[in-house]
């Protein structure tokens, strides 16, 4: 069990709420770099977790491990749909940085405080959770290198229990407009639209105004009118912790159209401010080289800007006025949106 617990080749995977265990996912280097999101679905559907009980981990919020403030992980926070799986690709550099994209464990901590949970077993409750991730996921880097984690958007709600948990670290913020945002969304079809109702049940429990909704109040909302609220949303999310970290720079926005627009100036920018230590050599054959021209969730797939605006362009046609009428109804409604906003602590360059 301590071999499991404290061996990078386990993966802390996910909390399970009823046993109260932590099921830990056999995993390599190859695995981690390869997908885009920790899922078990992307990484091997078949391969099975080893529990661990939750008291056998409790120590871990009592005694963390030295490196988790020593060298502390940084963290790519974002609204979704913004580059972030992109910029994690980028910023990943063998024997400097290692990048975990979405760990579902951050996730599971997330929820834990919408539900307020608590133990049975031990004397923790949600208040815990995102401090014990991060000491069971430091274990991935070595102490040569920097852990870079691109947690799920659903996790902006514990950004300040996490980053209270390694003391002073480097953070972004990625964002993108409205309209990018709903199409993005949309082009995705029914997926899409689903990804986005799921989130939007998931993020509306971090407003109180909000949190007791029912389904009579949101069933007859449009796709559409959903993906523009959960953007707004998460611009509310995003502004607060920015609010909260840019004066002592140690959060910067970014505007996710500049990483398309300009990938070479970004990322040196983004490592300088992140501290991550990759050489600019290393950074120039990136920016230029094959992850810049690969589709950072469908590697498989090339990206280019003018594909995604001819994809965009399909969608648009195909709402028609909805579209407009959509951003109208969201100003409309909240008066002082933003549908092109410019958040504070832009990333300098």
């Amino acid at each position: 069990m301590k071999d499991t617990i404290e061996n990078p080749g386990f993966l802390a995977y996910r909390f399970d709420f009823t046993n109260e265990t932590i099921g830990f996912l056999p995993i390599d280097r190859d695995d981690i770099r390869r997908v885009s999101a920790l899922k078990k679905d992307f990484i091997d559907a078949e391969r099975q977790l080893v529990e661990v009980p939750l008291a056998e981990l409790a120590g871990l919020v009592e005694q963390p491990p030295a490196a988790l403030t020593d060298n502390p992980p940084r963290f790519i926070f974002h609204t979704a749909f913004c580059g972030s799986t992109f910029l994690s690709r980028c910023l990943e550099v063998g024997g400097v940085t290692v990048a975990l994209r979405e760990p579902q464990l951050l996730l599971d901590a997330a929820n834990a405080k919408r539900l307020q949970w608590r133990s049975r077993t031990t004397s923790l409750d949600f208040r815990h959770l995102p401090l014990l991730a991060l000491a069971l996921l430091q274990k991935h880097a070595t102490a040569s290198e920097k852990l870079v984690i691109k947690p799920i958007n659903s996790v902006n709600n514990i950004i300040p229990e996490l980053l209270a948990a390694v003391g002073p670290t480097r953070s972004m913020m990625l964002y993108t407009d409205a309209r990018n945002f709903v199409l993005s969304t949309l082009r995705k079809g029914e997926g899409g639209k689903q990804t986005a109702r799921s989130m939007f049940d998931l993020i509306r429990c971090d407003f109180p105004q909000l949190a007791n909704l029912q389904v009579m109040h949101t069933i007859h909302m449009t796709d559409l009118r959903i993906a523009m609220t959960l953007w707004r949303l998460q611009l509310e999310q995003a502004k607060a912790a920015l609010g909260l970290y840019t004066a002592d720079r140690a959060m910067a926005s970014l505007y996710g159209e500049r990483l398309i627009d300009e990938p070479s100036a970004v990322l040196s920018a983004a490592n300088r401010f992140l501290e991550l230590g990759i050489s600019d050599e290393q950074l120039g054959a990136i920016a230029a080289g094959d992850a810049s021209l690969r589709d950072a969730k469908n590697p498989e797939e090339t990206f280019s800007r003018q594909k995604r605006e001819e994809r965009y362009a399909l969608v648009e046609s195909y709402l028609g006025d909805d579209l407009s009428d959509g951003l109208d109804w969201m100003v409309r409604n909240n008066p002082g949106t933003e549908l092109f906003p410019a958040l504070e602590g832009a990333l300098p360059t």
